[in-house]
């Protein structure tokens, strides 16, 4: 089967380039980033260009503004002050001309407008004539004659560089005008092209996943028919069709998966009834040899005693005892046979320890031909004797009861009046009834382990005590007849 599975995944192979998932989603994601970087930056660029242009615009919009509010009322009040000889006006006002013609220089490295560049440079040229006729007016003695010069020369060079600036600030708002007009029709062919842009991007995406997905989902359908085949028991399945490496491995495993499944089913049949016997013949090495020995020298005892009637008695019921002990080889046994066998013990340790115990069997007969393991009820029993009433003065009773419960389980209870268990032995019962620690002893890690072993997860032993008063073990399995 190996070879006929490896020649087809060869052809399979052989058929076409095997990809890893990773790399078809790298393909896919380099592709997909690609598409949205180019349309980012190109984005990108536009708007910091548009902003950059309308930026500079509007501040030297908004420099020529403030500078025209202040420059002419300002320059021609402190010269007027100065002509008519104001205390706080002694000096001329250059280096207000100074601050304008920096001002201008400044205007003219962000200015792209050609006929506002030249006026700019017209008011560079009257901001220096204008320092020239004030320093000639500084020079010219006589009120009347500097009255004529502030009025003839300082007040019409102002009112020259103050139109020259409103004709300035009106072309620069006309250039923001047309900037924000252009980069609405610009946005406007922007978001045309980032739907177009978006239109291709899911288009391509679609396509994409949609072969993507189909990748995936046809290698997953055939591994579940495959899967599906070898859990009803076919494992001449042939590998599945596709050139993805992690499904090609998947199928490799799922192929090993299948061939030791196989070969383990052919061994299972042997294993499990080797395992049968093997827990089986633990159970009975765990039967305490004293039991048998403490017995004998009681018969031999109730001989030399002349009690023939009791000797006779407890042959009887020790040859019952291990009769059904044998049950002819058989693991499951009724629970009638079971129940001869418990009743065989306790007669034999009713005579042995008379003033001791007492026993009762409260069993619905209609429970009797329910199976149940062999070897079940009798160690409980012996706990209760060796473990419980032994231990307390008086005279002890052992019941055994039953019933099926709610969930239609048998339920079995075994009782003694016995010293009982501490809350905190009872929960170490409970928590370690399945491991080894301290129950081998008790006999009642075994029974619970082989109730599991047989029937289903819900069988088992659980516990009720009462300190200094009673315990109680509940046997749960399930109702199974022949």
């Amino acid at each position: 089967m190996a070879e006929t599975f490896q020649e087809k995944r060869v052809k399979f192979q052989r058929q076409g380039k095997r990809r890893s998932f990773k790399e078809q989603l790298n393909r896919w994601s380099y592709s997909s980033l690609l598409v949205f970087s180019v349309m980012m930056a190109i984005l990108l660029v536009m708007m910091m260009f548009f902003n950059r242009e309308y930026h500079a615009s509007l501040q030297n919009a908004n420099v020529a503004a403030e500078f025209n509010n202040e420059f002419k009322n300002k320059l021609d009040l402190e010269m007027y002050y100065y002509v008519v000889g104001a205390r706080d006006y002694q000096s001329l006002p250059q280096e207000d001309i100074v601050q304008a013609s920096e001002i201008v220089a400044r205007l003219q490295e962000t200015t792209t407008d050609s006929t506002n560049q030249w006026r700019l440079q017209s008011m560079l040229n009257l901001l220096n004539r204008l320092d020239e006729v004030m320093i000639e007016l500084s020079e010219t003695s006589g009120y009347d004659e500097r009255m004529i010069s502030l009025e003839n020369n300082i007040y019409i060079i102002t009112d020259l560089i103050e139109t020259y600036m409103n004709d300035y600030i009106s072309d620069e708002l006309q250039v923001l005008a047309n900037i924000q007009k252009v980069i609405q029709q610009r946005t406007f062919w922007l978001v045309g092209l980032s739907i177009l842009s978006y239109l291709l991007v899911m288009f391509a995406l679609t396509r994409s996943t949609v072969r993507f997905t189909s990748r995936m989902v046809s290698p997953i359908k055939q591994l579940i028919h495959k899967t599906q085949q070898v859990g009803s028991g076919d494992f001449s399945s042939a590998p599945i069709e596709t050139d993805n490496v992690e499904f090609n491995e998947l199928d490799q495993g799922v192929d090993l998966m299948s061939q030791q499944l196989e070969q383990l089913l052919l061994d299972m049949t042997q294993e499990q009834e080797l395992l049968r016997k093997t827990e089986f013949e633990l159970l009975q090495a765990q039967i305490n040899p004293h039991f048998l020995y403490n017995t004998l020298d009681s018969i031999i005892w109730l001989a030399e005693s002349k009690q023939s009637e009791l000797v006779v008695q407890m042959v009887s019921s020790l040859g019952e005892f291990f009769r059904t002990s044998l049950s002819n080889g058989k693991d499951i046994i009724t629970l009638e046979t079971e129940m001869k066998q418990v009743e065989s013990y306790l007669e034999i340790q009713t005579i042995r320890y008379n003033d001791v115990l007492e026993y009762s069997i409260e069993l619905d007969p209609a429970l009797y031909p329910y199976q149940i393991p062999k070897l079940t009820l009798q160690p409980l029993v012996e706990n209760a004797l060796y473990h419980g009433i032994k231990l307390k003065r008086g005279k002890g009773h052992i019941r055994i009861s039953g019933e099926v419960d709610e969930e239609e389980q048998i339920v079995i209870r075994v009782w003694d009046n016995g010293v009982g268990v501490s809350q905190s032995q009872l929960e170490d019962l409970a928590r370690n009834v399945t491991s080894d620690d301290g129950l081998n002893q008790l006999g009642l890690m075994n029974v619970h382990q082989r109730l599991r072993l047989y029937f289903d997860r819900g069988s088992g032993l659980s516990f009720r005590s009462v300190e200094g008063e009673w315990f109680e073990v509940q046997v749960r399995f399930p109702m199974i007849s022949h």
